[in-house]
């Protein structure tokens, strides 16, 4: 297996996605983006050296906020690459309670990437959740895989349709705390779920920053955490076509009216909202009096874009 070299320059790292299936874009969200964000990460989770002092509260927290504690798997023995439920924990949905986390949820520097890779503008956010990872909460070692959970048909593997998925990691991701494992190059279009290519594995280790994509025809893994008292700390961010109505996974439809979704997407601008399927100033949808609703509800919010629009 070899480590990743991650690619810096957009367009070369956009082009080396479409070609093999994935890329790590080092270093794409500046580090002090990260940094300020992370500062409230810790009203979510439980700082690693609190969490590995064998607080037993500190765990019953961490379990207690995840969202996906629910996930059933078989029974497996406990060594060995297997899908367990207590992989799954560690995952919170957005909007987050931390508004400075909401907010690297949309970072131009990866809605850009996704558009230069997806080489379409009309984009929508559809997976939206952090993930953290403690050394020791589970065995984290996973067999190679699809996500082929993204999409109700057969995936159509040619540019205009795929969709990309995406990790932007909040902690260092290096050996040790992982990083995860990538098989080959993509799938053939006609034949995409035979197994794992034979040839290089490719461990997507990178600094906080990185921004991992890939495409639901790409095999790839999770891997154990075997360094002592370590930890990770992902933020989903995943991009599919406007109008992709096949592929899905998370969505802010229940939380559109609660306070944290409210103070979010009344910072935002027109383009950020459209991230989530709110219609572009211009669009018919749009009236006069939609206009006042949407200042009405989302108070703060510049509606000036969609009022100037109106015809």
């Amino acid at each position: 297996m070899r480590t990743s070299v991650g690619i810096a320059d957009l367009d070369e790292a956009a082009q080396h996605w479409r070609e093999h299936g994935w890329v790590l874009v080092d270093g794409l969200v500046p580090t002090a983006d990260i940094d300020h964000a992370v500062e409230e990460l810790w009203d979510l989770y439980p700082r690693p050296e609190e969490f590995h002092s064998g607080d037993p509260a500190l765990r019953e927290r961490f379990i207690g906020r995840s969202y996906d504690q629910g996930h059933k798997f078989p029974e497996t023995k406990p060594e060995g690459a297997a899908f367990r439920p207590e992989q799954f924990l560690g995952h919170i949905l957005f909007p987050y309670t931390s508004h400075r986390l909401n907010r690297l949820q949309v970072h131009a520097d990866v809605v850009r990437f996704a558009r230069t890779a997806m080489g379409i503008d009309d984009i929508r956010i559809y997976q939206a959740r952090i993930w953290g990872k403690y050394t020791g909460v589970a065995n984290y070692e996973q067999p190679f895989h699809q996500d082929r959970n993204h999409n109700v048909v057969p995936d159509r593997l040619e540019a205009g349709w795929w969709n990309l998925e995406g990790f932007l990691y909040l902690s260092d991701v290096d050996d040790g705390v992982a990083p995860t494992e990538l098989a080959g190059g993509p799938a053939d279009a006609t034949r995409p779920y035979d197994g794992p290519p034979d040839g290089d594995r490719n461990s997507a280790a990178g600094v906080r920053g990185s921004f991992l994509a890939y495409r639901p025809d790409v095999w790839h893994r999770g891997v154990d955490l075997t360094r002592p008292g370590g930890s990770r700390f992902l933020m989903s961010a995943s991009f599919k076509p406007g109008g992709a109505d096949w592929i899905g996974y998370d969505n802010v439809q229940p939380v559109s009216n609660g306070p944290l979704w409210s103070k979010f997407a009344a910072s935002c601008t027109p383009d950020e909202l459209s991230l989530f399927g709110a219609p572009l100033p211009g669009h018919p949808y749009w009236t006069p009096e939609l206009v006042d609703a949407l200042e009405d509800r989302y108070r703060g919010i510049d509606a000036s874009p969609w009022r100037d629009a109106l015809s």
